[in-house]
């Protein structure tokens, strides 16, 4: 967010300049967690559609910095240019591994519907943006954790599924120990 410049007599019109880059803010938001979880359901598919493969490090590299932004960053050019990372990277995997791309577009009608609600699905994204900054932190030092990893996909995957689900309900079960695995990345 820029910086803004108070001058005398128009506090009111700086504070609605910040509340307008807020918005702007959240809203780059909500695309970037629409577009991850599209990328967490194409490489779900793509792990169930070909037994034995992983997806490579850069695409979990963008799940975990995708995820970590979401959770820190209010800057709303720097969240739309990791939702089209993400966007790009869904794109990447659906062709060279032969499934259909995630539907972000259904992820974010889900997710809009719950906005401001406690809703399990939020508790799972917030639980999903504290493992990948923890991830973060490891993969700047170098370390990376398959199991970490599969679980942020299965999550962010799971975001699009109704709140009862039992998908859901598993992903968010795994977050005590998966949290504990990716903190020791970061130690």
């Amino acid at each position: 967010m820029a910086d803004t410049v108070i001058e005398h007599g128009n506090v009111d019109a700086a504070d609605e300049r910040v509340r307008a880059e807020l918005r702007e803010a959240e809203e780059a938001r909500r695309e970037l967690v629409a577009e991850l979880a599209g990328l967490g359901a194409t490489m779900t598919a793509a792990m169930n559609a070909n037994p034995g493969f992983v997806p490579c490090g850069h695409a979990f590299a963008v799940v975990i910095d995708g995820l970590a932004a979401a959770a820190a960053s209010t800057d709303a050019a720097e969240l739309r240019a990791l939702s089209q990372a993400a966007r790009d990277r869904s794109e990447h995997v659906a062709a060279h591994r032969g499934v259909s791309q995630g539907d972000a577009a259904a992820v974010r009608h889900a997710m809009g519907d719950a906005a401001g609600k406690p809703t399990l699905r939020a508790h799972l994204l917030a639980e999903l943006m504290g493992i990948a900054l923890a991830a973060q932190r490891g993969m700047a030092m170098g370390a990376m954790c398959d199991e970490v990893d599969v679980a942020l996909i299965n999550g962010l995957d799971a975001l699009s599924y109704g709140e009862d689900s039992e998908y859901v309900r598993e992903c968010m079960a795994r977050c005590g120990s998966i949290a504990a695995r990716a903190f020791a990345l970061a130690s």
